[in-house]
């Protein structure tokens, strides 16, 4: 083999070993843990490499699906900094630090159904908009549900200097599908939390229903949030209670 084609080999290498490391954001892997038995609460978890630290976390949620809000003492985050540490461990130790939620609402014990998926990698679906039935019958009894997500400008964040221009909020609504319904307003920001950071963006991520204890059905949307990281964006999510009577 020649010099010349040696030294071609050798930059191709070398390319395509930069293109593995460029930088890049951190996408979180969602775990849904399911819903309590009488349907007022909802747990899942989020999980990754956190870009810049490069250190594995995990984050474990439960909300109170009535008031619309993190029922405490979660979030539960655990970072582990020591060499060695994976995901797998982060998740690990959430899971030890989440145990008398658990086991005082048992998710786990009613996972619900997933009706519809949305994962940052799907590019042919819309992020913004979902129409699905409650439940897998045919023919169905049920009508159609539609889900309708918008992204809110709210202007310039001032912990987001520098960073971006423009911070997001959004409104998600329940779609008016027959005459004389009318659209209902799940979630709207007025102002941007500041747990959410520089958020750039929004998407459906995932919809599930679960049935109770008391026969009813309770919903709950997954939305992605997509904002500022340190080697690109981040992708967290957020759940929000869904009407489904």
């Amino acid at each position: 083999m020649t010099g010349a084609r040696l030294a071609l080999l050798a930059l191709t290498a070398a390319f395509a070993l930069a293109a593995t490391k460029a930088p890049a954001g951190d996408f979180a892997d969602l775990e849904s843990f399911g819903f309590s038995a009488d349907g007022r609460v909802y747990a899942f978890g989020q999980s990754g490499i956190q870009d810049g630290s490069g250190f594995p976390y995990a984050d474990i949620v439960f909300v109170d699906l009535a008031a619309d809000a993190v029922l405490p003492p979660s979030p539960i985050r655990v970072r582990l900094e020591e060499d060695g540490a994976t995901p797998q461990t982060a998740r690990e130790t959430a899971r030890r630090s989440a145990a008398a939620l658990f086991a005082a609402h048992a998710p786990q014990d009613n996972p619900g159904r997933l009706l519809v998926s949305n994962p940052a990698t799907e590019l042919s679906a819309d992020p913004y908009r979902a129409v699905f039935r409650p439940r897998p019958i045919e023919p169905s009894p049920d009508r159609d549900i539609e889900i309708r997500l918008e992204p809110i400008p709210l202007g310039a964040g001032s912990d987001c200097a520098g960073m971006t221009d423009t911070v997001y909020g959004f409104r998600l609504v329940r779609v008016a599908t027959r005459p004389g319904e009318s659209a209902v307003v799940l979630h709207e920001n007025q102002t941007l939390p500041a747990s959410r950071a520089c958020a750039l963006d929004y998407r459906l991520s995932e919809i599930r229903v679960a049935d109770t204890a008391g026969g009813s059905r309770v919903g709950v949307v997954l939305v992605g949030v997509k904002r500022v990281g340190f080697e690109g964006p981040d992708l967290r999510f957020l759940a929000v209670p869904l009407a489904l009577d």
